[in-house]
Formats: C-alpha cells, structure tokens, sequence
C-alpha cells in the first residue's frame, strides 16, 4: 500500500531525530503507517470476505478454519480496544449463523488447530454478555482436556501426564493451546485453565527451544520455520498476558520468551522483517511469522518484559516493513502458504505465497492492538 517514498520518509524520521528516544517511540508515525487506520483497514476486509478455504483453494471450506479464527479473534479484540461497537456488530453477526444455516462449518474440537476455534465464543462472551457464547468456548477448552470417543492409548498417557491429549511437539500447538486455555482462564478465572497451559508451554520449551533461543518446527524437523517460530512467540506472549505474576512457572516462560527475542532481534533484516527460515541468509522475507514476532515485540515493550530502548527501534523499523506490504483492500502480501512439517530446506524456501491469507492478516490485527492497548 505504500510506496517507495513512504518507506524512506519512515526511516528518516528515525534518522533525522537522531535519539534511542526517537528510534523508540511507538506513538508517532509518518503518514500512512499509524496503527488504528490500519486496524480499520484490515478489520473492514476481514468483514467483507467470506469464509475463506485453506491455502487459497477456491472451493467453499466444509468447516471454518484456524487461520480465519485467529483473524476473527484479532477483530474481535481491536473492537473492543477502540470501542467500535460497529465492528463489534458486524463479527457477531458473521458467526450467529453457525447456529443455524452454517452449523456445518463449526469446527469440532477433534484437533489442536479446531481447538482454538473456542477462542471467539470466549471473545464475544467477553463482549457481550451472552452465557450461550460462554458455554460454547469453555466446552472447546475443556475437550482439550478430556478423552476423546473412543480414546487411544497415547490419549490416555498424555492425559494421565497432565498434558492435552492433542499434544503433538510442534511449534504451532503453543499457540492454539495457549490461547483457548488463556481465554477461559480469563472468563472464569479457575486456575486450572491457566496451569493447564503453562504445563504445557514447559514441556514444549523443553523439547523444541534450542539454545540460540529459536524453536524447530517439530522433534524431528531442524528448522527455524518464520511463522511457526511466530506462533510460539505469540503463544508465549498470550500466556505471559495473563498467568500470574506469582504463578511458579512464570520466571522460566519469561527467560524462554527473552531468550527468543534477543535472537530475533539480531536476524531482522534490512526491510524490517524477517527470513521464512529465520537463520537463513538465502531465505525470503515472509510477512505473517514476521507479524507474529512484532506482535510479541510490541507487548513486551508495553507490558515492561523488554527494554524499549532496545526494543523499540525493532518495532519501529519492523512495522514500516510490514505496513510497506499491505494493499490498498488491506491483504497483506509475501505470506507463506500453510505449511506441514518437512526435513527438506528446500520445502521451506519453495514455499508459495497467498496475498491476503489470514494467516497474516490475523497477526496484523494483533499487533494493531497491541499498539493501541
């Protein structure tokens, strides 16, 4: 959406004030760039968009899926920041009728990524009131936690841990699980939804954190994946949100998350975003991993977990980048299709790009209100 005059007037404000203060400050921002216009922009092209299948298949979806769920949960919490009763409106009447001539594109909560589809009943509760969106989300946070029909052996251990039985060991899980977890501590304020998810995110930490403070994609997958390393830093930063300040697994998340955005903040690239394999010089700049990591930017200089003066050049710089590729509908551009796990370099970097898909759009709309909290 912005052009190549944009970009520079952006960089030299920060140059010509010439201060860690300027480079800093996350108030001020060239014309085009400020946050709440880009909510509006984008929030406006969520409304107007239908149901959008996986991967840009053209076909109708049989089921709403998770990237259009993080998108619509995004929404949901930019209207509620600004107070736009409007947009509050609008998403509400995008999902009553699930109740009815859409009953088929609720997901069940059969897997992690179906899962966190719970996470907009518990927003619009919040908003609204409404014990029938209440019901609905705790129902999907509590089925993470109980045997599904009929259970498998390895369903019965993970829960005889104390883990979901939808635990899988990849990146992506900390998110979903975080989220949907967090959420229904937030409504109910019962600490097992919250220790739930923080016994989880450790075990996670344990397996897949690697010393340099980034994530593989999976056990068996040795690669710094840009939007699955982006879903654990959102997940992280969900949880981190709202598990408490005496909670006793706090202190090592909040050393893991850290340890991750130090890490980051050393690969950023010129352009302010960062590589679809993140340790990859070869790699190309994919914009949704990138939102996610400003995203979890963005609340640590907010909320005091990172230093601003560190920090906040990262987001500045960041957000010019990101800004620089979103149309004038609001579709992000440079966002990698979905994506399995694979043990092939090559995979990764032949990634195709989807302009639009929600997987980006979702984590912009969390950064704006991140910006605006």
């Amino acid at each position: 959406m912005k052009t190549t005059i944009h970009h520079l007037l952006g960089l030299a404000c920060i140059v010509v004030a010439g201060s860690v203060q300027a480079q800093s400050d996350l108030t001020q921002w060239p014309d085009g760039y400020e946050p709440r216009e880009i909510g509006v922009l984008v929030s406006n092209r969520f409304v107007e968009v239908p149901h959008p299948n996986f991967n840009g298949n053209p076909n109708p979806p049989n089921e709403i899926t998770y990237p259009e769920t993080c998108a619509w949960w995004g929404a949901l919490r930019l209207a509620h920041v600004t107070g736009d009763t409007l947009l509050l409106r609008q998403l509400e009447e995008r999902f009553l009728p699930i109740f009815g001539p859409e009953r088929r594109l609720q997901p069940l909560p059969d897997h992690v990524d179906h899962t966190v589809f719970g996470v907009i009943p518990l927003q619009l509760y919040a908003q609204t009131g409404n014990p029938v969106y209440r019901s609905m989300g705790l129902w999907y946070a509590d089925a993470q936690w109980s045997l599904p029909q009929p259970p498998s052996p390895k369903d019965k251990e993970l829960l005889g841990q104390g883990l979901s039985w939808q635990t899988r060991y990849w990146i992506d899980d900390m998110f979903m699980i975080s989220a949907i977890q967090s959420q229904a501590y937030l409504i109910t304020r019962e600490p097992h939804y919250i220790d739930r998810a923080a016994q989880e995110m450790l075990l996670y930490l344990k397996r897949l954190q690697r010393p340099n403070g980034l994530f593989w994609h999976a056990e068996d997958v040795p690669f710094f994946w840009s939007r699955g390393n982006g879903w654990m830093a959102a997940g992280m930063t969900e949880l981190l949100s709202v598990l408490p300040t005496d909670h006793p697994t706090r202190p090592e998340i909040l050393q893991a998350y850290k340890k991750m955005m130090a890490t980051l903040a050393r690969y950023q690239k010129d352009d302010g975003l960062w590589g679809q394999l993140i340790d990859d010089p070869e790699a190309w700049s994919e914009s949704s991993g990138s939102a996610m990591f400003l995203y979890a930017f963005i609340k640590g200089v907010r909320k005091g977990w990172l230093d601003s003066d560190l920090y906040g050049p990262v987001v500045r710089k960041g957000w010019i980048g990101l800004v620089d590729l979103i149309d004038q509908k609001g579709d992000l551009a440079q966002v990698c299709e979905g994506t399995n796990k694979t043990n092939d370099r090559q995979f990764y970097l032949n990634r195709k790009t989807l302009p639009g898909n929600m997987h980006g759009q979702a984590p912009l709309l969390w950064c704006v209100t991140a910006f605006l909290e």
